[in-house]
């Protein structure tokens, strides 16, 4: 950064003397600027979650019918654009360009409350979104769950179906006496008999995976990719060229995180230009309390110093190792449960635009179990 700022100078002087400054200079401050207009120019979107869309169900995973229709108020207002998450992939890929401020809509579970409630509100505005479907419920649970008829009629209307597991279980939480190798042939058969289930319900087979309360260990990340899927996960974060495929960053968007002072600002999170990540694993041990994760950014646009990061709410400062790397790490430990780091950074490129970046921790107690 200090050389940067150095050849800036001489440019400036140069200029203000009607000279040029030496061609090193010229040409370190010309390829920084590049680099800088690559790093802001490339394909971002925000994925929002959303699960329940009512007033009697538990507000921490609810957003009422009025609030979807003031969020959706609030991004056609200010020029954002909802695609589909197919295309957002295929950005990220770039394969595909998208418009400068991209959001994706997704919905966890088939509610019946998102057929009721939600769905009426997405016509009114006319805006593509997800369904990530629990498939066992589906059909079985009256009133509380979509039928298959309710999801086909959404499939026919252009929403996209997708797995979210057979029944929404903690996927990495292995079963006592299990074996590596038996987690891993129930975690594969799992997601193949919801895959397989959709496309015979429905006829579709997207590869969407998201996982069941957003939580996943290596094993179970590298197990999706191998199928062929996308995961998803419940972390917050941009979604972008550098993001993990195996577990995409969704933005929460109910209870209280349904307010929109917030969630506006994460509406048009940019995705952290990420590259290279270091951590043991997403699963913790029991005694592991302060994970340790080290990320190597591209910080063209954006100014080391201004990259804050917070765990369970509360600011923790980065350690820079070099001028591209740092590493965070609690200082108390984590609760029993999900935990996440989340840093973020202004984008100097696009004011008023952050760059956000999650890493989502589970610490089981002593019998290898946490809370939902």
């Amino acid at each position: 950064m200090r050389l940067k700022k150095y050849a800036l100078m001489l440019t400036l002087f140069g200029a203000l003397l009607g000279c040029s400054p030496n061609s090193n200079s010229a040409t370190a401050t010309s390829a920084n600027e590049a680099s800088e207009a690559n790093v802001a120019n490339e394909a971002h979107a925000s994925i929002l979650l959303y699960h329940h869309v009512s007033d009697t169900t538990p507000r921490v995973t609810s957003v009422t019918a009025d609030e979807l229709r003031d969020h959706l108020q609030y991004l056609r207002d200010n020029d954002f654009t909802v695609i589909d998450i197919r295309d957002s992939i295929a950005a990220a890929k770039g394969e595909k360009e998208i418009p400068e401020k991209s959001v994706v809509i997704t919905f966890d579970d088939a509610y019946q409350n998102i057929f009721t409630n939600g769905w009426p509100v997405l016509k009114e505005f006319g805006v593509p979104w997800t369904l990530f479907v629990t498939t066992d419920p589906v059909g079985q649970t009256a009133g509380r769950y979509m039928s298959w008829d309710q999801v086909r009629e959404l499939h026919e209307a252009g929403v996209v179906i997708a797995n979210h597991s057979t029944d929404h279980s903690h996927m990495p939480r292995r079963v006592a006496g299990e074996s590596e190798q038996a987690w891993l042939r129930r975690m594969r058969e799992n997601i193949l008999a919801a895959e397989a289930k959709i496309e015979d319900e429905v006829g579709v087979s997207y590869k969407l995976f998201a996982y069941p309360y957003g939580e996943y260990d290596n094993k179970l990340a590298d197990l999706v990719a191998e199928l062929g899927f996308i995961g998803f996960g419940q972390h917050s974060g941009g979604f972008g060229a550098t993001s993990d495929m195996r577990a995409i960053p969704r933005f929460a968007a109910a209870g209280m995180y349904a307010n929109l002072h917030t969630l506006g600002t994460k509406m048009a999170a940019l995705s952290l230009p990420v590259k290279d990540v270091q951590y043991r694993d997403t699963l913790l041990r029991h005694d592991e309390t302060k994970p340790e994760l080290t990320l190597t950014v591209d910080i063209s646009d954006f100014h080391p110093n201004q990259v804050n990061c917070f765990i369970g709410g509360q600011p923790h400062s980065p350690n820079w190792q070099d001028d591209h790397t740092f590493t965070i790490q609690a200082t108390e430990p984590l609760a029993i449960g999900r935990g996440r780091y989340n840093c973020t950074a202004p984008s100097r490129a696009k004011p008023g635009r952050f760059y956000w970046y999650s890493m989502q921790w589970i610490r089981p107690d002593a019998q290898g179990s946490w809370p939902d």
